[in-house]
């Protein structure tokens, strides 16, 4: 069979190099299209989301009128989502399962890794989702097997096929860019992750030790002017927000010793073409931002970083974060799960990011804030490990630096990983120490923080309703990890907001805000 009327559900990916969580629609869909188009422009190429089809009386209905039914799912990276809810494991199965007629294709990080319920617990292998219902599992690429499905047939499909390069991913990128059409929040909130390179540079010595990313094998990155063409495609169809969020550490990307080093040093040249070509071909571009950047790269590097973020903050749009994956503190942990850094070279980072990011931009936030990831629960974990967390926490408020967020996370151990053969999780000794310390990430540095990032009397632009309940409605700005902004009232949702002026601090997560009326005339 050579398919011609597909469907793709996107039931969500959130991975270390990728999200897929609306607002966000990450490359798989976008990818797929493309490969499907650049075989056959006149064939049907249809888009849903999970939430969608859940709103359905009769799903099935619905994928029965399809010759393939292409699911993107994997959480491997355990969040709480405002924007959308992704699908589980046995929500998967259970539609594949009652689903005849459609070839029911598994792709992204369920097919290729696993995925979880929730931090603290084993994922499910991908071998549990092709004994309940689907037909093929891509462990591969996606876009790879979708073509060759679509050009030559299934039997001639192999899902383990890898891309080399990315000479088709440039084409299909820019083919398929019109699928995004299809999401509820494109032309409101809607924001494109953009790939620049796959994999991790510590693929050399085999990367964290609970991490997907270096299983991707030798770095590969995209030419810079094959991504302006991307982002020029996808803002012709409308799009203005982008995240370059789809790599392991940014500061790196077209290194020329991306893939032979385990630590390559920053090329700010590569990102100024980069960051300069997407502004000339994106002129009225409304969000630009980034996620994934390596302390470890800073600290190592700290005059290459810091103009390599001075290039990033140049052309990017404020309240922007850097995602760092400190993880522990903890010299014994570090050591264990082959992991960045420690206290001091995070500390480091966190000053230089500071340094160059912390000005106010002119959406009321600051340009650039550093975020920092911990994971509870690694192997060799033990009660010097809270102790030393919190240092570490209590002395980036002694010294009065920004941080935007702090993710506390329980490792989700994935069958694929070394991790999942180690001793992991959080043991019943330990219970109350991670308790302690998430409660004083919560209720101490994150208040105290975003008492310093967004004061009292902040004037916050541009905010989208996302839900309302209980008398308020929560709002944010777009971008990577914006600010939840809690409004007395009620708004419909995906509303326009165009300034809110903060109160004060709400909760951990949260500030409070009041909407300014535009004055009259």
């Amino acid at each position: 069979m050579r398919p011609r009327k597909l469907l793709i559900v996107d039931g969500y990916n959130d991975e270390p190099g990728g999200l897929g969580v609306p607002p966000y629609i990450d490359v798989y869909a976008r990818y797929i299209a493309g490969a499907v188009f650049d075989v056959d422009k006149a064939a049907k190429v249809h888009y849903i989301t999970i939430d969608e089809l859940r709103q359905r009386p009769n799903p099935a209905q619905l994928l029965r009128l399809y010759e393939a039914i292409i699911f993107i799912a994997g959480v491997v990276v355990p969040g709480k989502y405002i924007g959308g809810r992704p699908a589980t494991a046995e929500e998967l199965t259970s539609i594949a399962s009652s689903l005849e007629g459609p070839l029911k294709v598994l792709v992204g990080p369920a097919a290729r890794w696993g995925m979880g319920p929730e931090g603290g617990s084993a994922g499910y292998p991908p071998s549990f989702f092709k004994a309940h219902g689907f037909d093929v599992l891509v462990t591969g690429d996606p876009e790879e097997y979708v073509y060759d499905l679509v050009k030559y047939g299934e039997e001639a499909a192999s899902p383990r096929a890898i891309r080399e390069d990315y000479s088709k991913v440039n084409r299909f990128a820019v083919l398929g860019a019109s699928i995004v059409r299809f999401h509820p929040n494109f032309g409101k909130n809607l924001i494109a992750e953009i790939e620049t390179y796959r994999g991790c540079a510590r693929w050399v010595s085999g990367g964290c030790s609970f991490c997907v990313e270096p299983l991707r094998g030798r770095p590969i990155a995209r030419d810079p002017m094959a991504i302006v063409k991307e982002i020029r495609a996808l803002y012709e169809v409308g799009v203005r927000n982008f995240r370059l969020g789809r790599q392991a550490d940014i500061l790196v990307y077209n290194s020329s010793q991306l893939g032979s080093e385990e630590w390559p040093r920053p090329s700010p040249q590569e990102l100024e073409r980069l960051f300069h070509g997407i502004h000339t071909e994106a002129p009225n571009l409304e969000v630009l931002h980034i996620d994934n950047v390596n302390p470890g790269t800073i600290a190592r590097y700290p005059e290459e970083s810091t103009e390599a973020l001075k290039v990033i903050v140049k052309y990017h749009t404020p309240g922007d974060v850097a995602a760092l994956g400190v993880e522990s503190v903890d010299p014994q942990v570090v050591k264990i799960n082959n992991l960045k850094v420690t206290a001091d070279e995070a500390l480091k980072a966190i000053e230089i990011i500071n340094k160059v990011g912390a000005s106010r931009g002119y959406n009321g936030l600051p340009e650039l804030l550093p975020g920092i990831n911990f994971i509870l629960g690694l192997p060799g974990e033990r009660r010097e490990s809270y102790r030393l967390n919190r240092e570490f926490l209590e002395e980036i408020l002694r010294r009065k630096l920004l941080v935007r967020r702090v993710n506390v996370r329980k490792i989700l151990a994935l069958p694929t990983t070394r991790v999942y053969n180690m001793r992991w999780g959080i043991s019943r000794k330990l219970e109350a120490e991670a308790k302690s310390f998430t409660y004083f990430v919560r209720h101490v540095f994150d208040r105290t923080e975003l008492s310093w990032v967004a004061p009292k009397g902040t004037i916050m632009k541009s905010l989208w309703v996302e839900e309302c309940e209980l008398g308020y409605c929560y709002a944010r700005q777009v971008g990577s990890y914006p600010l939840m902004v809690m409004i007395r009232g009620s708004y419909p949702r995906l509303q326009y907001i165009d300034a809110v002026r903060v109160e004060g601090v709400h909760s951990a997560r949260a500030v409070e805000g009041s909407v300014i009326q535009p004055e009259p005339g």
